[in-house]
């Protein structure tokens, strides 16, 4: 029994020496490779530490090193250089100090800004000229129940019926490719022709509509939308020398552009101002426009108002809405007027601000082409980052033009009066992109300042 068992053992033996001599050559190979990839790991883990300790640098800088006082608008951008155990890091900082891209609350019913822009925007007298012109909607409430229904685009009297391109329409959306849209219905209006987008009807959600127009109709909080066409004409010896501009009307909320892409004829002798149907352009800046968390700022307001008319008009009152949180500095009122306002604490749209409120007697004459400005002062506090915007309106003796007369709802034909700023005039408590590389190893991090601290509102390594 015994000599059998031996000739068991054996068996198994030589069968364990064969799977044996099988996996040696691959374990020898595995750990061969092993031992080859220990220094790229550690040499990645390294880095990873490194820009890491990069983002650190960056969070101490802002809050202990005064790091983010070397900012400003025309300086947004500081670099850093960090040696981490011998490993460099290099690291970009990009102050963010912007309107940012979420929507917000305007003190008016308005709720999408048209601007419009025309190429080329000088040209010779007596010339034969195609112009490309581009309206540009940016949705800026975040009010976005009610989507745009129609735009009217009021054309300068130099063009006739006839002068539109054909098939020249084309829209883009967030900067995107331009995409061919259907012809404007060409109407003549009590003055001048204008176009009128759709053709018949209105802007349709339905993708299966003629009226859809690429989502036309929808917009989402400060999503831009563009839309340019052609006109050509033989311009004639009476529109010699002057500057024609354009409107545009925004349906359903009876939104206008006031006079924009002025189209330059010759040498007239103000160049930029219209020559019919003028507006006073209101326009607001601050200063200072980017502030400190948690630090007690005073602010100077500009309110800048320029007759952008052929003809002399009177501002009559001015209405400041100042963002939540900030407060009138007393006997700061300076410019046209000196005079404190009358201000109360008012809820308009939802959101508590205070109202700033001029009243002008006698009415302050403003000359064609001449720019006038109130300024006055504002403190406040922020604890977090963000913007915060100011509007101001401004009521002056400008009549209804009759370009509009028959397409506004009786209603709203104070728009015309109460010349509107928009969201001009915005303080900024800024946020910092931050970017570490060492190594192959990239982290992008933002930043924002509270009170007292900063928050990290994203970190995503690539």
């Amino acid at each position: 029994m015994r000599k059998r068992e031996r000739g068991q053992a054996f068996i198994l033996v030589l069968i364990l020496l064969a799977i044996g001599a099988l996996l040696v050559v691959p374990t020898l190979r595995l750990t061969g490779t092993a031992l080859r990839n220990v220094p790229l790991v550690t040499g990645r883990e390294k880095a990873i530490y490194a820009v890491d300790a990069g983002q650190e640098y960056v969070l101490w800088k802002l809050l202990h090193d005064d790091y983010g006082s070397y900012f400003d608008l025309e300086h947004d951008t500081g670099y850093l250089s960090l040696d981490v155990c011998g490993i460099p890091v290099d690291i970009v900082i990009v102050m963010r100090a912007v309107e940012g891209t979420g929507g917000f609350t305007l003190a008016t019913d308005d709720v999408i800004r048209p601007e419009k822009t025309v190429s080329p925007d000088t040209i010779p007298n007596d010339t034969t000229e195609t112009v490309t012109y581009t309206i540009r909607l940016e949705q800026l409430s975040d009010n976005i129940s009610h989507g745009l229904e129609v735009i009217y685009d009021i054309l300068p009297d130099v063009y006739g019926g006839s002068d539109f391109v054909n098939f020249s329409c084309e829209l883009s959306i967030d900067g995107g490719p331009w995409q061919s849209i259907p012809d404007p219905n060409i109407e003549a209006g009590p003055k001048e022709w204008r176009l009128r987008w759709p053709a018949s009807g209105e802007f349709s959600s339905d993708n299966g509509s003629p009226n859809y127009f690429y989502g036309m109709k929808d917009f989402t909080a400060r999503q831009v939308k563009e839309l340019r066409f052609q006109m050509q004409h033989h311009f004639k010896g009476e529109d010699n020398d002057r500057v024609h501009c354009n409107w545009v009307v925004l349906k359903p909320w009876d939104t206008v552009s006031g006079p924009q892409a002025p189209l330059t004829v010759g040498s007239p002798s103000h160049p930029g101002v219209c020559d019919d149907d003028g507006l006073v352009m209101v326009d607001k800046t601050s200063d200072p426009d980017i502030i400190q968390p948690g630090v007690e700022t005073d602010i100077k307001y500009s309110v800048n108002m320029t007759n952008q008319d052929g003809f002399t008009h009177q501002v009559e009152e001015i209405i400041d809405y100042l963002p939540p949180g900030f407060s009138y500095n007393s006997n700061s009122t300076s410019g046209i007027i000196t005079d404190e306002p009358v201000s109360e604490n008012v809820t308009i749209n939802g959101i508590k601000r205070l109202k700033l409120q001029w009243v002008f007697s006698p009415p302050v004459s403003i000359q064609a082409a001449e720019t006038v400005t109130l300024t006055f002062w504002a403190r406040t506090t922020k604890d977090i980052s963000g913007s915060y915007y100011n509007e101001a309106l401004v009521t002056t003796d400008v009549p209804i033009p009759q370009i509009f007369q028959d397409i506004l709802d009786e209603e709203n034909w104070d728009k015309y009066y109460n010349n509107y700023s928009w969201n001009a005039g915005a303080v900024t408590v800024p946020t910092y992109d931050s970017s570490a590389g060492a190594g192959g190893v990239i982290v992008d991090a933002n930043m924002a300042l509270v009170f007292g601290g900063i928050s990290i509102t994203s970190y995503q390594w690539r």
